[in-house]
Parts: structure tokens; C-alpha cells; sequence
């Protein structure tokens, strides 16, 4: 069974995937009530508006439907042996992290996190890093303090010696 991120990812994503689209937005108002005249030949306005339409509409999609999924859909496991990671919405990935390759871990939060009273684990390997986004400031320390648990447990129980060899 995974464990659920923060009821309120959903608004954080939501928030974090509006501000980003806003030039596309303001792009599209600006490109509406301006002049035809300075758009230089017939074609380019109406061009211009039906590429900003198109845009638009997938963002309002992107932005206002899709991130009410991932509370339902995101998760996350620490096991004996790895941390398991799932997110996506339309494109489900699951993550297997071995608990031996993992060389550290971060604790971010961005100002708007901040205002959620969330936190992002970033969980970083040898070869990458995986990420666990929308966890409540105590429950994202709890997870840091656990995996370090488990990461000690396997170094102390001299594994991790017959694995450099």
C-alpha cells in the first residue's frame, strides 16, 4: 500500500502549472485586442489566434484537470531493500530506488510550498535523482529519518563491504 502525498498537492500543482502558463495567457489576450493592422499581412492574426487557442485550451486542460488526479494517483513506499516512487498522471511512471545506491537526500521548499506548509524529498543515486513532491513539512523529515535508518541499517550489516568487492 502506498503512502498518499498531502491532500493539498493538487492546489500546489495547480497553482505552481498557472503561473508558469500565464505568458501564454497574457500572449493570447495580447495577440486578441491587438490591432490587425500591425500584424503585417491578412493571415499572420488569425494564425496567431488559432496556435494561441489551440495552446490555451491543452494548458486549461493541463493546468485546471490533470492535477486534481495526482493525490489519487501519486505515492510513495519505503521498503527493506529500495523506495518505491509513483507519479504521472497521463503517463504512470513507478520508480524502484535500492536503498544501496542512494548518496544523499535533500529536503527543498520553495516559497509556495511554503505557503502549502509542503516539502519535496529529492532523492539522489549515482546516475540520477527521483523526487517526492507534496509531503507535509513532518511527514517529509519522518521519510528523510527513515530512509537514513535503513541506509545505515545496510551499511552496518556489512553488505555493503561484499558489494564493493
Amino acid at each position: 500500500m502506498l503512502n498518499k502525498l498531502d491532500k493539498k498537492v493538487n492546489t500546489y500543482v495547480l497553482v505552481v502549472r498557472t503561473i508558469g502558463s500565464l505568458i501564454v495567457y497574457i500572449g493570447f489576450i495580447f495577440v486578441i485586442f491587438y490591432p490587425k493592422e500591425n500584424f503585417g499581412p491578412d493571415i499572420v492574426k488569425p494564425i496567431l489566434i488559432g496556435f494561441l487557442s489551440i495552446s490555451t485550451i491543452l494548458l486549461l486542460i493541463f493546468n485546471f484537470v490533470l492535477p486534481f488526479f495526482i493525490y489519487s494517483l501519486c505515492g510513495y513506499q519505503v521498503q527493506e531493500e529500495y523506495v518505491l516512487i509513483q507519479k504521472g498522471v497521463l503517463f504512470r511512471n513507478t520508480d524502484y530506488i535500492p536503498l544501496k545506491r542512494i548518496q544523499h537526500i535533500e529536503r527543498l521548499q520553495g516559497p509556495i510550498q511554503t505557503l502549502f506548509k509542503q516539502s519535496t524529498i529529492i532523492i539522489h543515486t549515482a546516475g540520477s535523482h527521483d523526487i517526492i513532491i507534496g509531503l507535509p513539512q513532518d511527514i517529509a523529515n519522518d521519510v528523510i529519518h527513515q530512509i537514513r535508518e535503513k541506509l545505515q541499517e545496510y551499511l552496518d550489516s556489512g553488505e555493503a563491504k561484499t558489494d564493493e568487492s
